[in-house]
């Protein structure tokens, strides 16, 4: 408390000395040498502008009923999860599945009588739309002549026939990824080629045969 009080004095001490002698000065003086003008605020960077998104192009379709070669491309509309644009579709071929590891995936959904085939296609982005992280279509398989092959398996995966999904960065006309389809065969018959028959073709399915 004493140094408080004895600190307050000499405060007032010395202002009294200071009215004294510069009664005819002021800190305000605009000719006063110690005053500065401010430092000027430095510029922000201009914010870089973000390019628009490319529309999607324009692209042929393939029509329903379109029939084609292993090999050949089919252009169809896509619309699933939101996600919306054309996909190129090209069936590469067909490969045996083995028949006890498909078996043991279906477990008590599995039939003796179905003999299993791996239906090998690759998927493009046909017009620029952001399709990334989207599933493929569901091919079904048909034999040598684009017919019913007995048999149609749903949503399952064995190793070395799994189904593949788009990349992120699938956003690109020209994109591509290979995916594939587990599918099978009655008694009697076998899995040549695949049929496209989603979104408008369920009632005439595009086909690729051998």
């Amino acid at each position: 408390m004493t140094v408080l009080a004895l600190a307050g004095a000499a405060a007032l001490a010395l202002a009294g000395c200071s009215d004294d002698d510069d009664s005819g000065s002021s800190a305000a003086d605009p000719d006063s040498g110690a005053s500065q003008e401010a430092p000027p605020e430095p510029e922000e960077p201009a914010a870089e502008e973000e390019s628009p998104a490319a529309e999607p192009k324009e692209v042929e379709v393939t029509p329903p009923g379109t029939k084609l070669k292993i090999g050949d491309t089919a252009v169809v509309p896509y619309d699933r999860a939101g996600a919306t644009g054309h996909i190129g579709i090209t069936v590469t071929g067909v490969s045996d599945v083995d028949k006890a590891a498909f078996d043991a995936a279906l477990g008590e959904n599995g039939d003796a009588d179905i003999t299993p085939f791996c239906v090998e296609f690759t998927i493009e982005n046909a017009d620029g739309s952001d399709l990334g992280g989207s599933y493929p279509p569901d091919l079904t398989g048909v034999t040598a002549d684009g017919g019913d092959s007995g048999a149609t398996v749903f949503g399952a995966d064995i190793e070395g026939c799994e189904e593949g999904v788009a990349p992120d960065e699938f956003a690109e006309a020209g994109a591509s990824y290979e995916t594939k389809r587990l599918q099978g065969a009655g008694p009697g018959a076998s899995v040549a080629g695949a049929s496209y028959e989603e979104d408008g073709y369920e009632d005439d399915p595009v086909v690729w045969t051998p």
